[in-house]
Parts: C-alpha cells; structure tokens; sequence
C-alpha cells in the first residue's frame, strides 16, 4: 500500500489564495484606520491653533473647510492650510451664519475662547471620527 508524501500542487495554490486573500483583507483594514485617525487629529490641531491664535492675537480667527477643494485650516493663512487625504469624506457642521457655500464652512474663534460652535465628521471605509467644537467654551474633542 502507498502512502501519501506531501501535498498536491492543487493544494498548495488553494492554501497560498486563500492567505493571499485574508492578507489583503487585513492590510486594507490596517491602512485605512491610521490614516482617518491621523486626519481627524490634523483637523483638531489645526481647529486648536486657531482658537490658540484668537486667544493670543486678541481678534476673531476663522478655522475653514472646504469640501470640493479638500482644504482645511485658518481662513487668513491659505499657505498653512492642510490637505484631506483622497480616500477621506468629509462634512461639516457649523452656525447658519458661517456657511459659506454647499461646500464650505466656518467656525469662528473669539479672543475670550469661545466659538460659533460645530463639528467636522471624517468617513472612510464605514468608519468614522468626529472633531466637535463647543460653542460657549471653545473646547475641541476628538468623539
């Protein structure tokens, strides 16, 4: 009676699709993660910043979104603007009075910290992170 040696090549190229498969699933779940974690934190240093220079300059700083163009940051310093990465959706939440398009809106920080309030949601790949402003305190959360 023979016995068997080892595996047949059928086998082997079943075992190496069905871990090819499983590897791309898990590396596509890890990537995408990171980089919404890592926007989300962008656009509340970027809000921070401009409460910080409110605070520090004594006048009103506007921190705007831009949608359709992907751009983020201080309304009054287009070089310092930040970009969203391109696998990232964006929406924006703010008062009536600082929307600016369908597209586009404000949050507007005051010299004493406070703000008009509102908060910017980032999507990708059914996950989401939302940065909030509080309007009475300023105060900027990652949710």
């Amino acid at each position: 009676m023979r016995q068997p040696r080892g595996f047949s090549l059928i086998e082997v190229m079943l075992v190496l699709v069905v871990a090819a498969l499983m590897m791309g699933v898990v590396a596509s779940s890890l990537t995408e993660g990171p980089v919404l974690r890592k926007a989300a934190r962008e656009v509340a240093t970027s809000m921070r910043q401009a409460r910080s220079v409110a605070i520090l300059q004594r006048k009103e700083m506007v921190w705007t979104m831009d949608i359709s163009s992907r751009y983020f940051g201080l309304a009054t310093h287009k070089i310092e603007q930040r970009a969203l990465h391109t696998g990232i959706e964006a929406k924006i939440n703010t008062a009536k009075t600082e929307v600016v398009s369908a597209t586009q809106g404000n949050i507007r920080f005051y010299p004493d910290g406070s703000s008009t309030g509102g908060s910017v949601e980032l999507t990708a790949r059914g996950q989401t992170f939302k940065v909030n402003v509080e309007w009475i305190s300023g105060r900027i959360s990652l949710l």
